[in-house]
């Protein structure tokens, strides 16, 4: 089957969460994006409180944007990372229909990348359900570890017979910025709570990684898990026009980033 393959480089938190909801709202077909964050930034899950979870003070002093998903889960510092988005119409049957299962499939592409870049990743069957606002602090269905620590997150909408699920691998981890801008509960949000529970491509690599080099083998991950015939592609007019009116009317507001 053909895919769609974007790579929207770098992006305001705005933009790029306006670009996904754009592009699950044209979707006719798969449609594999990268990109990453032009400045540290953190998304919150739809049904998440930033004022409560947040050091809303800290993320102020810092320059750090704060932007709410469409997709659920827990807040996410998006920084030294590649982010995926994997978006499809629900009667391509590619996926199956349990959410939870629909998790383990895409997990498989993402388990396929990073082996490409000499990571034996391992699929976390079951969530943990712990009281922390840091993604990365907890786990949900289906998603990755190394070396028993968390190294990519993810979050899924089905909206309109359309599957949206986007998250990141970690090419570095800022622990100290995550104990930071993030309201402490106890040790689990300490230095050393992060440390036991996150890592990230440098740490396990003991060196750096380019973002090229992630994307490409994230696009092979999935070429191999999907058997899918890439398109190389742009975003489309109609795309662009949408996402640019969502980021200046929906996700640059604080009535949407805010909302309780």
């Amino acid at each position: 089957m053909q895919c769609r393959f974007i790579d929207t480089g770098s992006n305001d938190a705005f933009t790029n969460m306006a670009i996904d909801e754009a592009i699950l709202t044209y979707c006719e077909q798969p449609v594999l994006r990268v990109y990453k964050w032009s400045s540290p930034s953190i998304s919150v899950g739809y049904n998440q409180s930033a004022a409560n979870e947040i050091n809303l003070d800290k993320c102020k002093e810092h320059s750090v944007k704060i932007v709410r998903r469409i997709t659920g889960g827990k807040a996410v510092l998006h920084d030294k990372e590649v982010t995926y988005s994997f978006i499809l119409p629900e009667n391509t049957a590619m996926l199956p229909r349990n959410i939870t299962e629909s998790y383990r499939a895409i997990a498989q592409g993402l388990v396929i990348a990073l082996k490409k870049i000499r990571l034996n990743a391992e699929i976390k069957k079951q969530p943990e359900r712990l009281a922390t606002p840091i993604c990365f602090n907890s786990s949900n269905w289906y998603e990755l570890s190394v070396n028993n620590k968390k190294i990519s997150g993810s979050a899924q909408r089905r909206l309109n017979g359309k599957i949206l699920q986007h998250g990141p691998i970690l090419m570095d981890f800022d622990y100290g910025m995550n104990a930071l801008l993030f309201k402490s509960n106890g040790a689990m949000g300490s230095l050393k709570g992060l440390r036991n529970r996150i890592t990230s491509v440098k740490n396990e690599l003991n060196s750096e990684i380019s973002y090229d080099e992630l994307s490409n083998a994230i696009k092979y991950g999935f070429k191999r898990n999907f058997n899918f015939d890439f398109i190389d592609s742009k975003l489309t007019n109609n795309e662009i026009r949408l996402s640019v009116a969502l980021r200046n009317e929906k996700y640059s507001k604080e009535k949407w980033n805010f909302k309780k």
